[in-house]
């Protein structure tokens, strides 16, 4: 059984929007890479029931 990702969107200001739920992690993936390519904000690829972060996409360099 595949399991189930979720999406978010990290806007500037912090606050953190679903974008879509997805079943495996090839889709997950290749949704993330597609999203991504639609704006500069942080995509996160999550596995909800563990709080695991599986991928990240277009993630801010920390500024000192």
């Amino acid at each position: 059984m595949e399991r189930t990702y979720d999406i978010f969107e990290k806007h500037p200001d912090g606050s953190m929007i679903w974008r879509v739920t997805i079943d495996g992690h090839e889709p997950a993936i290749a949704k993330l890479r597609e999203l991504a390519a639609k704006t500069s904000n942080e995509l996160q690829v999550l596995h909800l029931p563990t709080k695991a972060l599986i991928a990240t996409m277009n993630q801010k360099a920390a500024q000192s």
